[in-house]
């Protein structure tokens, strides 16, 4: 055999240890994945922290997926002279596929169905979408800012008395809830945006608040739904913090 074979053969290998390492990483964390998928139950309370690690975990399984069919399939192209895969674990491998996909589509129902339940009766801002039509009619471009908050009320007064309004600006509320609309704002790199709002408006708050801001350049592009993806959003976000999107 010469040397070239031998570090085909010892490439290869490795290969092989990497697939059993992302077969055994998939199917190890199997049960407890279906488990927090089964015992998410929104009508018992509704969890941000449990949504945001099912579809995190969900994620990070999707990409060793990914990986190891990478993986099989180089080895069955390009050195399918140097080894034969376990067909029975290719077997497994697809079966615990379409296990996790179903584990999360359940996850998936119910969170759909406490979503309709929370905000497809909710009231919309209906001044913000007006206003949006106006300040949008005869400019193409124009970069702006909507801005969702909700808490405790007394916190929110507070955000309100500090983000000061211009002319084009305006402010809308609901229960427990204050929505913004800045228009012509200068650009910023969200790092920079995201600390002048926590310098601006969090300063001394008491955590009893949490907000989205969503960046903007036309009107069209704004319709009820993308606010009610905002809400979405916003019910994943901990108090105290505010996300860019």
């Amino acid at each position: 055999m010469s040397l070239n074979e031998i570090n085909i053969k010892r490439h290869v290998q490795g290969l092989e240890r990497s697939l059993m390492g992302t077969y055994h990483y998939i199917k190890d964390r199997y049960d407890e994945f279906r488990e927090l998928c089964r015992v998410f139950n929104p009508e018992r309370g509704y969890s941000s922290t449990a949504a945001r690690e099912i579809k995190e975990r969900y994620k990070e399984i999707n990409a060793k997926f990914a990986e190891a069919r990478a993986l099989q399939q180089l080895l069955r192209t390009k050195y399918k002279g140097y080894v034969q895969l376990d067909p029975q674990k290719q077997r497994e491998l697809e079966e615990l596929y379409f296990m996790y996909k179903k584990d999360y589509r359940y996850f998936e129902l119910n969170q759909t169905e406490w979503e309709q339940k929370s905000f497809g009766g909710k009231e919309l801002p209906q001044r913000i979408l007006s206003h949006l039509q106006d300040i949008y009619r005869g400019r193409p471009s124009f970069p702006s800012l909507i801005l969702c908050f909700q808490g405790d009320p007394s916190e929110l007064e507070t955000i309100k008395r500090r983000l000061k309004l211009g002319k084009r600006d305006i402010c809308e509320e609901k229960e427990r809830e204050v929505w913004f609309l800045l228009a012509g704002i200068k650009p910023l790199q969200d790092s920079i945006l995201l600390r002048k709002l926590h310098r601006a408006l969090f300063q001394g708050v008491n955590g009893g608040v949490k907000g989205v801001v969503l960046k903007i350049t036309k009107g069209e592009d704004v319709t009820e739904e993308t606010l009610r993806g905002i809400l979405r959003i916003l019910a994943e976000v901990k108090e105290g913090e505010i996300k860019i999107l």
